[in-house]
Parts: C-alpha cells; sequence; structure tokens
C-alpha cells in the first residue's frame, strides 16, 4: 500500500470514529497521565501473559517481557501525542507485523488492551476526581466504565472471532478449491510437460490424451490443435524440402550442362570468329585482285581495241598491196608485150638480115642478141608475174586472215568489256561483301562477349544453386529432427531424402 492510501485510509479511520481535532488535543492533554499510567497496565498485562499457556509460549524469559514492555511503552506514548501520523502508522503496522509472526491471535491482544485501558480509566478516573468522598466514587466510576469498556471489547473480541472463523473457513474452503484447483492444474501442467518434452524432442506427434477438468479443455483442444496444425505444416514443409531438393539438383544438372554447352559455345564463337576474321582478310585480298584484275581486263580491252585498229589498218595495206599487185601485173604484162613485139621484132630483123647476107650479118647479130634479151625479159616478166601472182594470192590469204583476226579481236574486245563488265560487278560484290563479313565479324564478336557473360551468369548461378542446395539440405537436416504422424516411425524428410538420393 503507498503512502498516500495509508494516510486516506488513516484519515477516513479517525473521522469514523469522531477523532477530530479537540479529541486529540484532550488525549494529548492526558499524556503526562498515560505515561504514568501505562507502566502498571502494562506490569498487569504481562502478568496474565506469563500466567496463560498459550500467551507465555510467545515469551523467551523476562528479558525479552521487559524489551517488548519498553515497545509498548514507546507505543502508547505515540497514542497520547494525538498525532496519528506517519510514524504512527508505520509504528503499528510494525508491531502487527511482530505479532503475526509470532501468531498471537486477536482475542488476546485485544484482552491485553481490555486490561490496559482498565488500568488507564480507573487510574484516569482517581486522578481526575478528587475531593471529600469521591474516592469511592472514582473508584466505583472507573470500575463502572472500565466494565462497560471490558464488554464492548468482549463484544468487539466475539464479533472479531466470528468474523475470523468465517474467514477461516472460507480459507479453509478456499483452500480446499485452491488444493483442488491446483491438483487440476497440477494435472493438466503434468500432462502438457509430457506433451511439450515430447514434442522438444522433435517429435510432433505429441498430443495431451489425458482427461483434463472442464477448466483446461480449452487448453488441450488448442494445444492439439497446434500440434496437429504444427504437424501438417511440417508435413507440406517436409515435402516442399524434397520437392525444392529434387528440383534444384535438376536444376543443378541442368546448369553445368548449360555452362559446359556455354563454354563449347563460346569456344565456337572464338574459332568462328577467327575464321571469319581470315575469311574477312582473304575477302579483302580477293577485292584487291580483282580491283587489279578489273583494271588488267581494261588495259587489255585497250589495246585489244588498238589492236582492232592495227589490224584494220594492216587490212587498209593489204587493200593497198593488192591494188600495187595488180598495177605491176598491168605493167608486167604490158612488159610482156614489149617483149613479145621485141621478140617479133628482132625475128623480123633476123629475116630482114639474112636477106642482105654479109651486110646484115652484124645487123643479124644485134637482133639475135635483142631476141635473147626480149626472150630473158619475157622470161623474167613471166617470172614475176608468177611471183607477183602467188604474192598476191598470198596477200588475199594474208587479208582473209587478217580479216579473221579483226573479227577476233572485235570478239575478243566485247568480251573483254563483258568480262570487265563482271568483274566491276564482282569487285561491287565483293567490296559489299567485305562489309557484310566486317558487320557479321562484328556480331559475331558481340555474341562471344555476350555468350562469355552468359558463361559468367552461368558460374553464379551454378554457386548459387549449390548455395541453395546446401540450404536445402540444411533446411532437411533441421527438418529430420521431427518426427511427424506418417505410417513410417522414421523422420519423413530422411526417407523422401533417400528417395530422392
Amino acid at each position: 500500500m503507498s503512502v498516500m492510501s495509508r494516510q486516506k485510509q488513516n484519515a477516513e479511520k479517525l473521522a469514523f470514529v469522531g477523532m477530530d481535532k479537540a479529541q486529540r488535543e484532550r488525549l494529548s492533554a492526558l499524556k503526562p497521565l498515560i505515561e504514568k499510567s501505562v507502566g502498571p497496565a502494562l506490569d498487569r498485562f504481562y502478568t496474565q501473559a506469563k500466567s496463560n499457556p498459550e500467551t507465555a509460549r510467545h515469551f523467551r524469559d523476562a528479558s525479552h517481557i521487559d524489551h517488548a514492555k519498553q515497545k509498548q511503552v514507546v507505543h502508547w506514548g505515540m497514542i497520547a501525542t494525538g498525532k496519528f501520523d506517519d510514524d504512527y502508522i508505520e509504528g503499528v503496522t510494525r508491531i502487527g507485523k511482530v505479532h503475526a509472526k509470532l501468531g498471537l491471535e486477536p482475542k488476546w491482544y485485544i484482552g491485553g488492551y481490555s486490561l490496559i485501558l482498565e488500568e488507564l480509566i480507573t487510574h484516569i478516573i482517581a486522578t481526575e476526581i478528587k475531593g471529600f468522598g469521591a474516592g469511592k466514587k472514582a473508584d466505583k466510576a472507573g470500575k463502572d466504565v472500565a466494565a462497560v469498556v471490558k464488554a464492548a471489547l468482549i463484544d468487539m473480541d466475539y464479533a472479531i472471532s466470528v468474523y475470523l472463523d468465517e474467514l477461516s473457513e472460507e480459507r479453509a474452503k478456499s483452500e480446499n478449491e485452491r488444493a483442488r484447483l491446483k491438483a487440476e492444474q497440477d494435472a493438466a501442467l503434468a500432462a502438457l510437460d509430457r506433451a511439450l518434452t515430447t514434442l522438444a524432442t522433435g517429435d510432433l506427434r505429441s498430443a495431451i490424451t489425458e482427461n483434463l477438468c472442464a477448466d483446461f479443455d480449452g487448453l488441450k483442444s488448442k494445444f492439439n490443435t497446434a500440434v496437429s496444425k504444427l504437424n501438417e505444416a511440417f508435413l507440406d514443409i517436409s515435402s516442399s524440402i524434397t520437392q525444392s531438393a529434387s528440383d534444384t539438383r535438376e536444376l543443378s544438372g541442368a546448369t553445368d550442362d548449360m555452362a559446359r554447352r556455354t563454354e563449347q559455345q563460346a569456344a565456337a564463337l572464338e574459332e568462328t570468329a577467327a575464321a571469319i576474321e581470315q575469311i574477312s582478310t582473304i575477302s579483302k585480298q580477293s577485292a584487291e585482285r580483282t580491283k587489279e584484275a578489273r583494271e588488267l581486263v581494261s588495259q587489255t580491252s585497250d589495246q585489244a581495241a588498238q589492236s582492232g585498229q592495227t589490224v584494220s589498218q594492216a587490212i587498209a595495206a593489204m587493200g593497198k598491196i593488192e591494188e600495187s599487185s595488180k598495177k605491176i601485173t598491168q605493167i608486167i604484162t604490158v612488159i610482156d608485150e614489149i617483149s613479145f613485139q621485141t621478140n617479133l621484132l628482132a625475128l623480123n630483123a633476123g629475116v630482114e638480115a639474112a636477106r642482105a647476107g654479109e651486110a646484115g650479118r652484124g645487123f643479124a647479130v644485134v637482133a639475135q642478141e635483142v631476141r635473147e634479151l626480149a626472150q630473158r625479159s619475157a622470161s623474167a616478166a613471166r617470172e614475176i608475174k608468177e611471183l607477183i601472182e602467188a604474192s598476191f594470192r598470198d596477200v588475199l590469204t594474208g587479208v582473209e586472215l587478217v580479216n579473221k583476226t579483226g573479227e577476233a579481236l572485235g570478239s575478243i574486245g566485247s568480251q573483254v568489256q563483258t568480262i570487265s563488265e563482271h568483274f566491276v560487278t564482282i569487285s561491287q560484290a565483293a567490296q559489299e561483301q567485305t562489309t557484310g563479313i566486317s558487320e557479321i565479324n562484328s556480331s559475331v564478336n558481340a555474341m562471344d562477349q555476350i555468350t562469355q557473360q552468359n558463361a559468367a551468369m552461368v558460374e553464379q548461378t551454378n554457386a548459387a544453386t549449390q548455395n541453395l542446395l546446401g540450404i536445402n539440405q540444411t533446411l532437411a537436416e533441421l527438418a529430420s529432427r521431427f518426427t511427424v504422424s506418417t505410417s513410417t516411425t522414421q523422420p519423413l524428410v530422411q526417407s523422401r531424402l533417400a528417395k530422392v538420393a
């Protein structure tokens, strides 16, 4: 109880009995008389206490009684002040606790107060009433008041005793009820302790099967329901762990396969990139060679055109030779006719010289010589004519061959032009192919980088999968510590993991 509560309760008590300020002042004025009278009153009380076995057992010896008497003197001195303050409340509380520890019943406590009050009242009245003949009246008044006070205290003792007896009976009933409840509670706690002990070992088949009182039916039902739900949850957890472990192993295998394939793909891409790089180099070289060949074809086309012009000039020259041969043939024909006429004239001159005889002999010799020259000229003219005719035939053959050569050169020029156009197209295609190969090479390089990144990601995924597999194994080991309600006595997760493994 707090200090404020005690002070409030004390004020309510004082107000209820009418212990107002005036009465507290009267009490304070009687302090010397009370202090003088309390000693004999306490002597009478402790004499009675020593004579009664029930109260005498609370005191060890005379010194113990003297110590208690002194405490009572001090306490009555505090009462006589009429203050009833915190010091008084603490003193009363302390004395009450001591009496409670001693086991001093209220009847002896009240009886002691009746003896003390008798002495105090008698002494106060005898002191206050003095004079002639007052002694007997004071003695009678003191005894009358003491009898009334004792009667009131005895009645209070009986009332309090009945109250305390009732409280004792109620306390006994309460104790019996408490004992019954404690027994029921102990039974419930024992059942709960057994179930919890079983549950602490990881056996989720634990349940409260004992018959408990109605007050613990709710606890029993809730505990069994909770354990059942926990059992179902662990069944689901163990199933999920098993499935997760299986899926993780499959994922791990797939990740390993993917890692190997990714590595192979990366290696293939590197080789492809290298091959494309070589093809790109070759394509560039081919484009350069095609360009050079196109230039050579262009030069050849120009030279073929020039050769065609030369052939045309040769044909023209052959034509001139043919015309010259014709003219030479005509000249030789004239020479041949001249030789024939000269021979004829020489023959006539020889005939005439023969006719002249000796006079014409010299002329006949000249005529003979002229005829021989004419014959030789005719022979030479025939040979020249034959040579010119042969040369003419050769010139015609040459002209025909030159014409055919011109036609061939013309055809070659057209073909070279076509080849040149093809080489232009091939060069453009080679250039485009080089550009395309370069783009392909860039794409392959990008794919190679992506594949390398994918390989790194696959390695990370593989590591994460291994970690997840370890976590699943840890969860499985943790879950295997619990035994769930299944048809087998072995933990469910261990059996399922054995199947997965």
